[in-house]
């Protein structure tokens, strides 16, 4: 089965050139977003947009995966984007956060790490 990432996290195209990448400078809200046009376009989730333990309308980095096919709209795929969407902007800050650029690294570090543990499943 083949997949591609969407990230808005600076360490994925470093670390993996050699996979398919939609990799864009935005929030975990515009990411989310993105990956929820792919799921309407047909693609589904091979990844859950909430993996891993921090807040998620909290965590400035995310990369999921999803099918390379396109075989109709999936709609659990569906079901979770739109549920992951919800739940980001109930729990996001009414004012974004400011971060050291030392803690937006280990953001960028756990999320590649959530990635690794992923590809190894897949």
């Amino acid at each position: 089965m083949g997949f591609f990432l969407v990230t808005n996290n600076p360490l994925v195209g470093g670390k993996y050139p050699n996979l398919t990448l939609d990799s864009f400078d935005g929030s975990l809200i515009e990411l989310l977003i993105r990956v929820r046009n792919y799921v309407h376009m047909g693609h589904s989730l091979l990844t859950h947009p909430l993996s891993g333990s921090l807040k998620p309308g909290r965590i400035p980095y995310k990369t999921i995966a999803l099918s390379c096919s396109k075989n109709g709209l999936d709609l659990l795929s569906l079901q979770y984007i739109e549920n992951s969407i919800e739940v980001s902007r109930k729990t996001a800050l009414p004012e974004p956060e400011s971060c050291s650029e030392e803690t937006l690294s280990d953001y960028a570090v756990v999320d590649l790490s959530h990635l690794e543990a992923a590809l190894e499943a897949l």
